[in-house]
């Protein structure tokens, strides 16, 4: 019983150094989202060239937005991926790919999920020799 009482001090000063309050968790996943959200801007116009028309499409609009910007597009694809056989993959989220192609220009990549959800696009790809369909 003193061993534990001796221990009951330590105990209670180990919790109350380890828990962070709510706002601090709060400001952490804020600051990651963030963080995530810069990197897949970055990552969704790595190789367009500042004159080309594909750098007026930003993360997350939707097909009709990025019709309007580029005209209509020349062909479509969609294909799965691997998140689609992912068994802990609960949201459902970015199971599938729409790809739109316009002959000259390249293609841009959206992401499409279980249940119908349109997450918007996500990928330009600048291609001056883009035929307009899937190679």
């Amino acid at each position: 019983m003193k061993n534990f009482l001796r221990l009951l001090p330590v105990l209670f000063l180990s919790l109350m150094v380890s828990c962070r309050s709510a706002e601090e968790k709060r400001a952490a996943k804020e600051a990651k989202r963030a963080e995530q959200e810069a990197e897949a801007k970055r990552r969704m116009h790595e190789n367009v060239p500042p004159d080309s028309p594909l750098m007026k499409v930003e993360l997350g609009m939707s097909e009709s937005q990025v019709t309007e910007i580029l005209g209509p597009q020349s062909s479509t694809d969609t294909h799965v991926t691997g998140k689609a056989y992912n068994p802990f993959n609960y949201g459902g989220r970015d199971t599938m790919r729409i790809v739109y192609y316009w002959k000259g220009i390249g293609r841009v990549e959206f992401s499409a999920g279980s249940w119908g959800q349109r997450n918007g696009a996500i990928l330009c790809i600048h291609d001056p020799n883009e035929p307009g369909q899937r190679r």
